[in-house]
């Protein structure tokens, strides 16, 4: 892995591919002006073999391999990537979680229905809206969520006060 984590980089590196995701968890929530800190990116990517062989491409041009896996590294796994499960990787650019769901199930085509587009680089990127992370967060058992929640409800009342 690189000294530090260009998740700047990586997020701009997926763009400028044909992958169809999200992007949700933490830098979703600060590309919305949340004021938090996040060391991976998350994307709930869309599921079609495709899809899945486009992501599958991007991970072997970052050098991706699943992380805190003990033995070898272990490259990226397509039956994986086709599942609702969660593939946590670590690349040259930084950590990158490709979900195949969140959540109560909800799968890309789901998310993308209430996503926001913004644009980062020139290029569209579809987000999942603040409230609807801080509403998982709300139920979420993670200590680690609870502690941001609070943060997270500020930035929502900031950006609906701004709106």
């Amino acid at each position: 892995m690189a000294e530090s984590a260009d998740l700047t980089t990586l997020l701009e590196r997926l763009l400028a591919t044909d992958i169809e995701f999200v992007l949700v968890g933490g830098l979703a929530a600060v590309v919305q002006g949340a004021p938090i800190t996040t060391f991976d990116v998350d994307i709930v990517h869309r599921r079609t073999t495709e899809n899945v062989d486009r992501l599958l491409a991007f991970l072997a041009a970052v050098s991706a391999r699943y992380r805190n896996r003990p033995g070898p590294p272990l490259p990226p796994s397509r039956s994986a990537l086709l599942g609702p499960g969660h593939s946590l990787f670590v690349t040259d650019l930084g950590p990158l979680d490709a979900l195949g769901a969140i959540e109560g199930g909800a799968d890309y085509d789901q998310l993308v229905l209430v996503s926001r587009t913004v644009i980062i680089a020139g290029r569209s990127l579809r987000i999942l809206p603040l409230e609807t992370i801080v509403a998982l967060k709300r139920n979420s058992t993670d200590p680690k969520d609870k502690l941001r929640l609070p943060v997270l409800e500020a930035a929502l009342r900031h950006q609906n006060r701004d709106s």
